[in-house]
């Protein structure tokens, strides 16, 4: 449980070459990955049936790549120009897997309709996002660094 609460805790840092993506760079403009956000959680929650040889190849796909994917929303917190949004736990859906797993995108608004969104978002709350896979933190959180809303 404390390894959960620490996916949970200080938000994981975007790896330097993502940030600098350039600004005229717009993610809708990149093409999309089509992955099951499911899918990603039993490739990684601990206790599942996969192999580290299939969480390498899971993850030399993913980094990098443009996802978009459904979220219930636990909590957001603002960090300079951009808010760190980190979805509810989910399950794996494979018996035996007893981990929880987190997405942690970090939005940065392109208007002032997007932070009218982000300040009206409760827990539990459904958003849809789109955002390059950064990275997966210690098998519990898969962080999207840009990431923007999808309307």
């Amino acid at each position: 449980m404390l390894l959960m609460l620490s996916a949970c805790g200080d938000a994981p840092k975007p790896n330097i070459a993502t940030e600098q993506m350039p600004a005229a760079q717009n993610l809708q403009d990149q093409p999309v990955l089509h992955v099951e956000l499911q899918d990603v959680v039993d490739t990684y929650v601990l206790g599942s049936n996969r192999t580290d040889l299939q969480r390498d190849a899971k993850s030399a796909k993913l980094i990098g790549a443009i996802v978009s994917w459904r979220l219930k929303v636990y909590d957001i917190a603002k960090e300079g120009d951009r808010y760190r949004v980190i979805s509810e736990l989910m399950d794996g859906s494979e018996a035996g897997a007893f981990g929880k797993f987190v997405v942690v995108a970090f939005i940065a608004p392109k208007d002032e309709s997007d932070v009218e969104l982000l300040l009206k978002l409760q827990t539990g709350h459904e958003i849809q996002i789109l955002g390059r896979v950064d990275g997966v933190t210690a098998r519990t959180a898969l962080v999207l660094s840009p990431a923007e809303l999808v309307r």
